[in-house]
């Protein structure tokens, strides 16, 4: 299980304006609100009602390579239709954090160019996931591999990484996650829309192989930016929760994968 907001939310941070470092590179960090409702998911909510997540994302840019970090807090109906836990009881918190860093060789091998066709960096990509709670309880998983961010315009992103993953439900398995960026405008309002799409291996209740799919498609809008505000610093939009597979994974065939718009806020602190 992975949220992977790297892929998705911080991508749409590097649009915000970053505090300069020493070594040329870059920092930013936000913070994020969502709310969602009908989370039936099992490995999120059990009870099907809504959940809020906070979230604390930072991420650091330098010339060769780059690190991602963040922490969500949520709230939700984590007990409801779960045993060992009391009637009556509808509000339960959770945490979950990702550490993604990437190394680009190209960069450090001081190369003027990546050497591959369409692409402007790669090299070695690692992900540490780590959560604890009713549910996914004591989760973790290890993941390293590629990483590639291909050759689009100035402030679009489009990327790839590809992992051999180890966690510890269903142990040695893969990951495959695309990401993008895509900022436009409709007369003087500026939009994002970015996201990710993780495809991972896992196993069912069974013992057999299966595949998960997690994504979460953004649309966000700068609202300060057409009443001559600061641009960047707080968008408000949707964010749309898909995960795929979950029901097989954990031998549960009559639960519903999910699907969940969220209402969701984004400020920049720096």
């Amino acid at each position: 299980m992975t949220r992977n907001t790297y892929i998705g939310i911080v991508l749409a941070s590097l649009l915000a304006a970053p505090a300069a470092r020493a070594d040329g590179g870059f920092s930013t960090t936000n913070v994020q609100f969502l709310y969602g409702w009908k989370f039936a998911d099992p490995l999120y909510n059990a009870g099907g009602g809504p959940m809020q997540t906070t979230t604390l994302n930072n991420f650091n840019a330098f010339g060769w390579g780059d690190s991602f970090f963040f922490v969500d807090l949520y709230r939700a109906n984590f007990s409801k239709g779960q045993t060992g836990f009391p009637p009556g009881r509808h509000d339960d918190a959770q945490i979950y954090a990702e550490w993604h860093p990437r190394v680009f060789l190209n960069q450090l091998l001081g190369w003027k160019s990546s050497g591959i066709p369409f692409v402007r960096n790669w090299g070695a990509a690692f992900e540490i996931n780590q959560g604890s709670g009713v549910s996914p309880g004591n989760f973790y998983a290890y993941l390293a591999g590629v990483g590639f961010d291909f050759d689009v315009p100035a402030g679009y992103v489009l990327g790839l990484n590809i992992y051999y993953r180890y966690d510890r439900f269903a142990y040695n398995q893969y990951q495959v996650s695309p990401f993008w960026t895509v900022p436009f405008a409709i007369g003087p309002v500026p939009f994002v829309f970015t996201g990710f799409v993780d495809v991972n291996g896992t196993t069912t209740g069974t013992g057999t192989q299966a595949v998960e799919i997690w994504a979460q498609p953004e649309l966000l809008v700068d609202v300060l930016a057409p009443f001559h505000g600061p641009k960047n610093k707080l968008y408000v939009g949707t964010e749309w929760f898909l995960h795929r597979g979950s029901a097989a994974a954990l031998g549960m065939p009559g639960l519903k994968n999910t699907s969940v718009p969220q209402i969701m806020a984004q400020w920049t602190m720096y």
